[in-house]
């Protein structure tokens, strides 16, 4: 019995077998939704007792009354099935024209009536949209690496006010992202993907990197566990097995708490020989104290990754042209196909023929909107320049002043590699970034302008 309310009723029934039961419905269409389960109900119903009236029909036990009884639900059935199949019809229409006609919208979008007379059009709602945005995009760039971190985020912001935030409901968002992108599709009633009546909050490429994250396409980067008493926590590794080491605090004789570094690897020779993390830190504020480029330096250094740049955006800009050259080649063979399949006779190539089309239609809306977001979404080299080098004059500074997060920017910026470590000698040598290592560079040197030892800090030698 696929009907709830009407399981409840049979179900009160069996429970208190010995009373009469009369059961009244408004009108023969409410018994049930088929006849099937109709037949069923109604047995049901005469195997307990229960008399059954309505308002608007005269049940009969004679075989005519049976009989018309069962032309009336097969005919409620059939109005129930031409219902439904007029909705698809008028749904599926809409869909074909890019507009969204399902009532329960995408978290972040609303329904709203332009004109009195008009259907109601698809807008994004402030400020769940900015959120899903900022949810999105952070999860194909790699902000949030697992759904969990989504969960945690939204939970965060608040957008669904006290009421709580399942891990269905992140995954909901991130399955819609082709909605959130500006597109339709719906396979299920054969509505190939086009260009939505709706205003988009991301771009097809975040969809893009949304999609491949959740069908496993990316490989996810290992998470850092920040904690805020071990910033330098699976940056520095073990000399030894070259692993990250691990961090805790440790309880001594006296009940104090001490924090402590510790390789954990089977088979290491130093596993679980502790080193202090203020020796570990002290030695590391050796080395940032050593890096004080001066400012003609920087001013070296933005000339050359001005350059990287500058190579970068011409492979881009070739790029860009091939897509638009592709893009034509599309449209001339999309007009030759269309031409060719109006004087096509044949089932099978017209079909071929449909198929292509609909394939060629989705690859045309891909490159469009990869064209589009080569200037949408054009970085501003200065500003991320500006915010670079600020932390690279003073990476003591950041790192004293700073908070995890920023302690953990200073560590991606200053060193190329992850740093090593040995219980007796201390950090090997350091492996800079590419704007410190341009310090090293025949011109820098020649200025004059480079203090030698914040080029490649020393290492701190322990006593043993």
């Amino acid at each position: 019995m696929k009907r709830p309310a009407m399981s409840e009723m049979l179900d009160y029934m069996d429970k208190k077998p010995y009373n009469n039961y009369f059961v009244v419905f408004d009108d023969l269409k409410r018994l049930a939704r088929d006849t099937e389960q109709y037949l069923k109900l109604r047995k049901g119903l005469h195997l307990r007792g229960a008399v059954v009236e309505c308002p608007n029909f005269v049940f009969n036990d004679s075989p005519e009354g049976k009989y018309v009884e069962t032309i009336m639900a097969a005919g409620a059935e059939l109005e129930r099935e031409q219902n439904r199949r007029q909705v698809m019809q008028k749904m599926k229409a809409r869909l074909e024209m890019g507009y969204y006609p399902f009532p329960a919208l995408p978290l972040g979008y609303k329904h709203k009536k332009v004109t009195v007379s008009s259907n109601s059009v698809v807008t994004p709602t402030e400020p769940e949209a900015s959120v899903v945005k900022e949810v999105l995009e952070g999860y194909a760039s790699g902000r949030f690496l697992e759904q969990i971190d989504v969960q945690k985020f939204l939970r965060e912001s608040g957008i669904k006010g006290n009421r709580p935030i399942h891990l269905e409901q992140v995954k909901r968002i991130l399955v819609q992202s082709l909605f959130y992108a500006g597109y339709i599709e719906y396979k299920d009633w054969e509505v190939s993907l086009r260009k939505g009546q709706h205003e988009a909050i991301i771009d097809l490429a975040t969809h893009e990197a949304v999609r491949d994250k959740l069908e496993g396409k990316v490989r996810h980067h290992v998470k850092q566990f920040l904690h805020p008493d071990f910033p330098l926590r699976r940056f520095v590794l073990c000399s030894d097995c070259r692993k990250p080491f691990t961090s805790s605090w440790s309880t001594a004789r006296n009940g104090d708490k001490r924090p402590y570094f510790r390789c954990n690897q089977k088979g290491c020779n130093q596993k679980n020989k502790s080193i202090h993390r203020d020796v570990m830190e002290e030695e590391f504020l050796d080395i940032l104290e050593k890096i004080k480029p001066n400012a003609g330096v920087l001013g070296l250094t933005k000339k050359v990754i001005r350059e990287v740049w500058e190579k970068k955006e011409k492979g881009v800009a070739a790029k860009k042209r091939r897509m638009i050259t592709e893009l034509s080649e599309l449209e001339s063979e999309n007009n030759l196909l269309l031409g060719r399949l109006v004087r096509a006779t044949d089932d099978n190539v017209v079909t071929a023929y449909e198929k292509r089309l609909s394939e060629m239609a989705e690859n045309e809306l891909v490159l469009k909107s990869s064209i589009m977001s080569f200037e949408t979404h054009r970085p501003n080299i200065e500003t991320a320049l500006d915010i670079v080098f600020d932390f690279l004059k003073n990476p003591l500074d950041k790192w004293q002043k700073g908070d995890i997060h920023q302690k953990r920017l200073v560590l991606r910026l200053v060193f190329q590699e992850q740093l090593v470590y040995n219980k007796n000698s201390g950090f090997e040598t350091a492996i800079l970034s590419l704007p410190l290592r341009v310090f090293t560079l025949p011109e820098a040197q020649n200025s004059r302008l480079v203090e030698m030892g914040g080029i490649e800090p020393p290492c701190k030698k322990k006593s043993e």
